[in-house]
């Protein structure tokens, strides 16, 4: 259950909201567009990864504090401040219950893509990544991060883009208590990744009527789910395996080059070319180049998934979760664990 606004909610200010979701989208595209690699000098992961960390730790926060506000009237910023400092575990545990279930919704739909979160524990929900983050008991994993660059002691490992689903999940909170629909989580994942693949079945159908019908009836036969049947339908594209496509034969063929354009789309890294950047004013060149090489990891690795030949990608509609053939489960070891560390 999603939740919705209530008679003592503090109205949220759209101001502020609008603050707080530019920061966060405005984050999530610098973290996208600069991923962090190993490197063989120690505290150079550290160092690529600080501004960004201590960004998002800042944003969690930052928005946690502006979820509470919104939901008890009597508390000020300089109130949720003193009463919680630092410390997202406590923050976390003073949400509303229906607000932890979104984000938790959020987080699991997250977690289910990025393989390497499935390995370890302390990623299984929202709540124990915001535990470890938060240096467990300590709540020091923000102060240990910001002085990283002088302070050679150990930091909690973390994710950079899982921290961004944890700001934007909270976000989606805020939006949705300020709408009052409960139940039209546009943010979510599953709903992201099913956008540019709409978009492209739109472009398709645009002037076949009886097409759009029969697309129609496609998207929705894996009970009722339009990712779904996308997903099943990027898998089999990818190997050749048209033929068990469950669709008529006649839109077989059209489902097949959607399904290509798709994958174009989900791996499209193009750059502008010089001679249409020579035509732009120099102030414009480098951000205009920027856009054009936008990249977004959550599509990347939707592809990386769905083209790998050893398991069967599936999207399952009744949990809300990808799951893959010989899935293995959750383990409590650190080995892979995607993070910034000396």
């Amino acid at each position: 259950m999603l939740a919705v606004p209530n008679e003592v909610n503090r109205p949220i200010d759209d101001g502020l909201m609008l603050k707080m979701d530019t920061a966060c989208k405005t984050t999530r595209d610098l973290v996208a567009r600069n991923p962090i690699e190993d490197d063989l000098w120690d505290g150079y992961v550290v160092a690529h990864a600080w501004p960004f960390v201590t960004a998002l730790y800042s944003g969690v926060e930052q928005v946690f504090k502006m979820l509470l506000m919104a939901t008890d009237p009597e508390l000020s910023v300089e109130k949720v401040r003193k009463k919680y400092g630092h410390d997202l575990s406590r923050l976390y545990a003073a949400l509303e219950p229906d607000d932890i279930d979104h984000i938790e919704v959020h987080y699991r739909e997250h977690r289910s893509l990025f393989e390497y979160l499935q390995q370890h524990d302390k990623c299984a929900t929202a709540e124990r990544f915001i535990t470890h983050i938060n240096g467990n008991d300590t709540a020091s994993g923000y102060n240990w991060w910001r002085y990283a660059l002088i302070d050679p002691k150990s930091h909690p490992a973390t994710d950079l883009w899982t921290m961004c689903e944890i700001w934007q999940a909270v976000c989606c909170c805020l939006w949705t208590r300020r709408s009052g629909q409960s139940q039209r989580c546009e943010r979510r994942l599953s709903r992201r990744l099913l956008k540019p693949l709409r978009d492209i079945a739109t472009r398709a159908t645009a002037s076949y009527r009886d097409f759009q019908s029969d697309l129609r009836n496609w998207e929705s036969h894996i009970d009722g789910d339009d990712l779904a049947a996308w997903v099943d339908l990027l898998v089999k594209s990818s190997r050749g395996s048209m033929d068990q496509v469950h669709a008529p034969d006649a839109l077989r063929g059209d489902l097949d080059k959607m399904a290509q354009q798709a994958i174009e789309h989900l791996s499209d890294r193009r750059t502008i070319p010089d001679v249409q950047l020579l035509l732009l004013p120099a102030s414009r060149r480098e951000r205009a180049q920027a856009d054009f090489q936008s990249v977004n990891p959550d599509e990347q690795m939707l592809l990386q998934r769905v083209q790998r030949i050893d398991c069967d990608l599936t999207w399952d509609p009744h949990t809300g979760v990808f799951r893959w053939a010989g899935e293995s489960p959750v383990g409590d070891s650190d080995a892979g664990l995607s993070a910034p560390t000396e």
